[in-house]
């Protein structure tokens, strides 16, 4: 039997001839639609990782509710929490979703207690966290499965 540096002096032979090319760890390559964001239901109080998709409409898989897109930097609270919940509802409806504040260090951070989302959506008309118009309170409808088509029209 050889040693370590043996077979590491044979295999640096081998590259010197052009026999062994030299292998480079491999990384799986993910694309950036392949990264899940998480979704929220309102009626069950829970939060599911799912591919972002513009033209499906994802439904939970416990009540078979649509489940809204939250953002990537979404933390989920706890099922029991109700006040969280409907301050976590009442930012979506206002048209924040949860992102990094990374890119917008200035930008004020969102409210920590409901009573002050109603006053913090009209104070900040332009956060960048605001993405969407304002939608009071997001109603899920009842839909089997737990993807089906967005109805365009």
């Amino acid at each position: 039997m050889g040693t370590d540096s043996e077979k590491w002096r044979r295999m640096a032979l081998r590259r010197e001839h052009g026999n062994r090319t030299p292998s480079k760890p491999k990384r799986p390559s993910v694309p950036a639609a392949a990264y899940l964001v998480a979704h929220a239901c309102f009626s069950c109080r829970k939060s599911f990782k799912v591919h972002p998709c513009t033209d499906l409409v994802v439904v939970c898989p416990q009540c078979g509710t649509e489940i809204y897109y939250m953002g990537r930097s979404f933390r989920t609270p706890a099922m029991g929490n109700a006040e969280q919940w409907h301050k976590v509802q009442s930012l979506y409806a206002h048209g924040f979703r949860f992102f990094s504040y990374r890119s917008y260090p200035d930008a004020p951070r969102l409210p920590a207690r409901l009573k002050e989302v109603a006053s913090f959506g009209s104070a900040n008309p332009s956060h960048p966290l605001r993405v969407a118009p304002p939608n009071q309170a997001p109603h899920p409808t009842v839909t089997p499965g737990l993807m089906r088509r967005r109805d365009h029209g």
